[in-house]
């Protein structure tokens, strides 16, 4: 039997043979971790393990492989094979000892201009070249003079919880708000109060962003069917609204023009003036700053003596100053990357120190004594409270927002017997790394002390890695980190944190990610 398409006259035999064929070397693809000695969960033709991650949520299924299969295992992301580790030493070499073969993230189906100018896409030299020149800008130094914006935040932050304080109040919103004021008073030179001003135009274009949903369904489109992808980005197709992307463009032009003709004080130190001047700071900047100090006490540099951020260094000093399209994407990719980040794990804190009140008392004994007043929040401040870094530290270990991070091979790698391909994608599994109880006893266990001196003594360091690993580890952790403590300081002096009849506990993490299904209700009470 036959029947008639486009003019041709096909054979049902010949369609059956095609259809065998094209299922055949599907199921011949879904051996591929079989063949070679690498454990994993069975997996569906053409959708792979994509219905059972989704339903759980990378970090929980990932969890769940890792206890049943091992540190290193196979799952196939529709019909791509991907080697998922939780082995700290295997992280270190692919991201740190073997860096080179393991340079880049995997590529975005779509370009997405500007977006595709943010150091997360760029790829090989070009991103080597931008980190260098961008990289002094997020140093010690350059961020201690921000600390008097951030406090001005807080001003915002304290003023508007201490005006709607009450029995039960999703502090999420309050976090994001803050969250938002920062980035527009730091990144972009902007004074705005999100809380109070929901209608300002930064503020509605932020939010097109942070809630749209476009973002999802061309990615997902694009991922699925690549011919599609390569029209796509033929046609210049966003996944943002043209008209936010306008928007921030015209801010960030506008913005620039003022600086360059100096229309807006030299004092106003945030990261677009910064950005403008990025070819004129010198590296030596980032090498001394590691040595001051007043850095000594704190996280950043025993995450820069382990991952290697010297790698830049080697790069010729007289960069070339950045496009206007390339400081966009920067300032983009910064919001984008900086705003559900710090504000989820501010949630995060107030819930921790809320169902641990011990923890809460030792934190606010350790505030009152070194920052008790307004004036006295600042960089060198915070970077003294050793406890506070252990709550910030572990509550980023309990909830890292960035349950993974990934890496493609670009020369066929080995390690203890397992090969990595050419163009295989790698994810590091940061959720599980800081569950495992190898490294992290009672890992559910709540427990700031765990990141004391004399017990991270010995602590693989890779366990902990919630800001990724190697050269391309987040390069605004020093700004997240200071922003989150400096807030947590600021509210602790008036308030505390406690739980109430609708504080859900223990919280319920979503599936996308690891943020709460559904905010965090607690009463926040002023201090007596």
């Amino acid at each position: 039997m036959a029947f008639t398409l486009l003019g041709f006259t096909i054979s049902w035999s010949l369609v059956g043979a095609l259809v065998a064929l094209l299922v055949g070397r599907e199921v011949w693809k879904l051996t591929y971790f079989k063949r070679h000695g690498i454990p994993g969960p069975g997996a569906l033709p053409f959708l792979g393990n994509i219905i059972t991650i989704g339903k759980k949520g990378f970090h929980f299924a990932f969890l769940e492989f890792n206890e049943k299969y091992g540190k290193v295992f196979g799952v196939f992301m529709f019909g791509q094979p991907v080697i998922v580790t939780s082995d700290p030493e295997m992280v270190r070499e692919i991201a740190v000892k073997s860096f080179s073969n393991f340079i880049n993230h995997p590529s975005s189906a779509l370009t997405n201009r500007p977006f595709d100018k943010g150091l997360f896409n760029l790829k090989g030299q070009k991103w080597k070249n931008t980190r260098s020149i961008i990289t002094p800008t997020f140093s010690g130094s350059k961020i201690r003079k921000m600390s008097d914006l951030v406090n001005e935040c807080c001003d915002l932050l304290v003023r508007n919880i201490k005006g709607d304080r009450c029995e039960a109040v999703d502090v999420s919103r309050f976090f994001e708000a803050f969250t938002l004021d920062g980035i527009a008073r730091c990144a972009f030179g902007l004074q705005v109060d999100s809380q109070n001003n929901p209608n300002d135009p930064f503020i509605t274009n932020a939010k097109k962003i942070i809630f749209g949903k476009t973002f999802q369904w061309k990615t997902m489109l694009a991922g699925l069917v690549p011919p599609l992808a390569h029209l796509m980005n033929f046609l210049d197709v966003k996944t943002m609204p043209p008209d936010v992307i306008n928007f921030f463009s015209s801010v960030t032009e506008e913005a620039i023009s003022m600086r360059e003709n100096k229309l807006v004080t030299e004092d106003q130190k945030d990261f677009l003036r910064l950005l403008i001047n990025a070819h004129k700071l010198s590296d030596t900047d980032t090498i001394g700053e590691r040595k001051r100090a007043e850095d000594v006490t704190d996280v950043h540099n025993r995450l820069d003596e382990h991952h290697n951020t010297g790698y830049f260094l080697d790069t010729k000093k007289d960069n070339p100053k950045l496009t206007k399209e390339e400081i966009v994407g920067q300032g983009l990719f910064f919001f984008i990357a900086g705003y559900e980040t710090t504000s989820t794990t501010l949630g995060f804190i107030a819930y921790s120190l809320a169902t641990n009140p011990e923890v809460q008392d030792k934190l606010i004994q350790e505030v009152d004594e070194v920052t008790p007043d307004r004036d006295s929040v600042n960089y060198r401040s915070i970077a003294k409270m050793t406890y506070l870094d252990g709550v910030v530290c572990e509550t980023l270990r309990m909830y890292p927002p960035a349950a993974l991070t990934n890496r493609i091979c670009n020369e066929t790698f080995t390690y203890k017997g397992v090969t990595i391909p050419k163009g295989m994608h790698v994810l590091l599994a940061v959720f599980s790394i800081h569950y495992n109880p190898e490294f992290w006893p009672n890992p559910k266990e709540f427990d700031p002390e765990r990141f004391s001196k004399e017990r991270s003594e010995g602590r693989h360091p890779f366990a902990w890695m919630p800001f990724g690993a190697g050269p391309r580890h987040c390069i605004g952790m020093r700004f997240a980190l200071m922003e989150i403590k400096m807030a947590i300081v600021r509210l602790l002096q008036k308030f505390r944190f406690e739980t109430c009849s609708k504080s859900e506990v223990p919280v319920k993490l979503g599936t996308r990610n690891v943020k709460p299904e559904k905010g965090i209700v607690l009463s926040v009470i002023e201090r007596k």
